[in-house]
């Protein structure tokens, strides 16, 4: 076999290889955001609609705001972080000691879940943040 022939066919290997790497991790990367965005579901039904009497503050970071709400005595025991569009890019229920975090803020684009972000605008200006 000729060296032309050789670096030929492990220049094959090599394109074969990376293509499939790339299809791997794509895949990869939906599998992930579909578990995410399922946590944030989980959230969601537990907080029940975003002006909840449970609403007990909030986080203005940047690039997304955070509204948290109540369970019992823990006034951070829920939360729920979304972008300037309304994507939810994270997810935390801490009612338990083993606290539980979904998130998509490596990816906000990646997430499908929203919520009205006029609402959570409004719920922000009536706890305080101009």
């Amino acid at each position: 076999m000729s060296w032309r022939t050789r670096s030929a066919a492990i220049a094959g290997v090599v394109v074969v290889v990376a293509a499939a790497l790339v299809a791997v991790g794509r895949w990869e990367g939906s599998h992930e955001a579909t578990r995410e965005v399922r946590g944030f579901h989980i959230v969601q039904r537990l907080i029940g609609p975003l002006d909840s009497p449970s609403l007990s503050g909030f986080r203005v970071l940047p690039g997304f705001d955070c509204l948290t709400y109540r369970r019992g005595t823990n006034v951070f025991a829920l939360e729920l972080c979304v972008d300037g569009s309304g994507r939810v890019v994270e997810a935390i229920d801490r009612r338990a000691y083993d606290r539980r975090i979904w998130s998509l803020r490596f990816d906000p684009s990646a997430s499908t879940d929203r919520v009205d972000r006029a609402e959570v605008d409004r719920l922000l200006r009536k706890m305080g943040v101009q």
